[in-house]
């Protein structure tokens, strides 16, 4: 058995698809599974712990030659755009199917319905599996923490709480001011590093400085694998809705999980039950489905109301409920 999964981008989109490949290692243990991804993301593919073969996506012709040469017997399309239909079709497999986005669902609760919410986006990928099995639930994604110590020296006898404050749209942010502020007004005992993509250290970078003392940038300094070494011993990972988020629910952490432009209805809540979500749940939230540069209506309310007395009240209480 020879199967092709494809999900090219993002980190928390590729980290939920997870769920499938250990459904299909389960069901074809000797399998030749195979999984194309955008380069950013391929190394998320061997901590899935499945044996899954990646392989790096490329538009050229010669590329889509070579999936044509794999003869598939089963393709599946987790992403449902015409990047991915052109590799499924490619592949020309004995078999294939493509998941189901929802979109129109989605649409109608970006649009104000209240009544509407998509469980899990895991159950969205579920649909690709429906043709060819009996699927009544797939297991929480989950991703192995590689063998090592943490790559750098924690301190010892605080509190240790990794902070993601950036996200690819600024609508998906916490305020900036906001994370000084929680900082600042912790206990003493308290210890944040402050991590995110190579291009998210100038952000990170200014949140460090308003605090040397009591916090720390490792922002673009590491690797997935090593990302995940360092956030095994956090007390909390606290992140927007973003790829870190599942991160850290894909390793059971405890987290708080902040939700602005976007809403848990939209299918993207951490798949964890130690995760604390925030958010206002505002009339005019979600505005969007995967967040945007500016808020539409120019008030930001849904992340300004939540206030850094509320978040470090959150975190005072994860720490009690897990003392």
């Amino acid at each position: 058995m020879k199967i092709l999964i494809i999900r090219l981008s993002s980190l928390g989109d590729l980290i939920l698809t997870q769920s499938v490949c250990a459904f299909l290692r389960e069901q074809y243990p000797d399998a030749e599974i195979h999984y194309i991804a955008k380069a950013a993301y391929l190394e998320i593919i061997p901590l899935m712990g499945l044996a899954i073969q990646p392989i790096s996506y490329s538009k050229s012709l010669k590329a889509h030659i070579e999936l044509f040469k794999q003869r598939y017997d089963l393709v599946l399309d987790l992403h449902n755009k015409l990047s991915s239909r052109l590799i499924s079709s490619a592949a020309w497999a004995k078999k294939s199917a493509v998941y189901n986005k929802q979109r129109k669902t989605r649409k109608q609760i970006i649009a104000g319905n209240k009544e509407l919410s998509i469980s899990s986006t895991v159950n969205l990928y579920k649909s690709a599996l429906s043709p060819f099995f009996k699927v009544d639930t797939l297991a929480a994604p989950e991703l192995q923490i590689p063998y090592g110590a943490p790559g750098i020296q924690l301190p010892t006898g605080r509190k240790l709480i990794m902070v993601f404050p950036g996200a690819q749209h600024f609508t998906k942010m916490y305020p900036l001011e906001y994370y000084k502020e929680l900082i600042q007004k912790s206990p003493a005992d308290y210890y944040y590093i402050l991590a995110g993509s190579s291009a998210e250290h100038p952000l990170c970078e200014k949140l460090r400085a308003s605090a040397p003392d009591t916090t720390f940038n490792i922002a673009g300094k590491y690797s997935f694998a090593e990302l995940l070494q360092i956030m095994q011993p956090m007390d909390l990972v606290i992140s927007s809705d973003s790829g870190p988020m599942h991160l850290a629910a894909a390793i059971q952490k405890e987290q708080i999980a902040i939700f602005g432009a976007t809403h848990p209805r939209l299918g993207f809540a951490p798949l964890n039950p130690k995760a604390k979500i925030l958010t206002q749940d505002l009339d005019c939230q979600p505005c969007s489905l995967h967040g945007s540069e500016r808020c539409p209506l120019g008030h930001f309310k849904c992340m300004k109301e939540l206030k850094p007395a509320l978040l470090l009240k959150t975190i005072e209480a994860s720490f009690k409920n897990n003392s």
